[in-house]
């Protein structure tokens, strides 16, 4: 079952590359304004669709577990995560229900979700987060932001249990918001996440059937339409 991680996935996939050569950012004294423009710049972003490598990297592990995959996102509550590699899944969710597929033996199979609450609020604020609705920041995190090169959100659980999870969440963004760079899930014991987005397409008009819970339109056709798209 592989509905954890993609649901803590979620909480992290709006990323895109980040050059290691830039200078540290420097915390500023009060995220306000900057959050406060997060929000008023994506506030008119309709629908995103992103390609992405997720990381997870493991003290276990000499190398870094990489999966890939696509994230689709349509306002005002739809979402679509699907891993295309190494294994086959896809998760859909809006403000009322939540959906999951695996693919096995050739075909895909609906799975039944024995904790949707959980994915429907991870989903939810991954939804608000990329459209920047600042009650996504704050309701539940502890936000700091940090400026240089970058823009750097840092993001703390409130809820007690969430930090035994999750210690804290980095949205690393171009200055201006016009991309996302890089996110990082941190947890307690030292282990990450990381997700790198290449191919952000943003005011995207998806094809019919795209975020159906019930039979999704397969993603091959999904980005055929986005590819071709004026």
């Amino acid at each position: 079952m592989k509905i954890l991680p993609q649901a803590f996935g979620l909480m992290f996939a709006l990323a895109a590359f980040a050059a290691t050569n830039e200078p540290p950012s420097q915390t500023v004294s009060d995220p306000q304004p900057i959050l406060h423009d997060l929000q008023r710049k994506m506030s008119s972003v309709n629908s995103v669709y992103l390609e992405f490598t997720q990381e997870r990297v493991l003290k276990l592990f000499s190398a870094p577990l990489k999966s890939e995959g696509v994230m689709l996102i349509e306002r005002p509550d739809k979402i679509r995560w699907e891993t295309t590699a190494p294994y086959q899944t896809i998760l859909l969710g809006d403000k009322n229900s939540v959906a999951q597929f695996e693919f096995n033996d050739g075909r895909w199979e609906k799975l039944k979700l024995g904790f949707p609450q959980l994915l429907q609020h991870v989903m939810q604020q991954m939804s608000a987060m990329n459209q920047g609705r600042l009650d996504a920041l704050t309701n539940d995190f502890f936000a700091s932001v940090a400026t240089n090169g970058e823009t750097v959100v840092t993001m703390i659980p409130k809820d007690e249990n969430m930090r035994g999870m999750m210690s804290s969440l980095e949205v690393h963004m171009q200055p201006d918001f016009s991309a996302t760079r890089e996110i990082v899930l941190n947890e307690p014991d030292g282990d990450l996440t990381r997700i790198i987005f290449q191919n952000e397409k943003r005011g995207v008009k998806f094809q019919a059937g795209t975020f159906d819970q019930a039979k999704p339109l397969a993603i091959a056709a999904v980005q055929t339409a986005v590819k071709n798209a004026p």
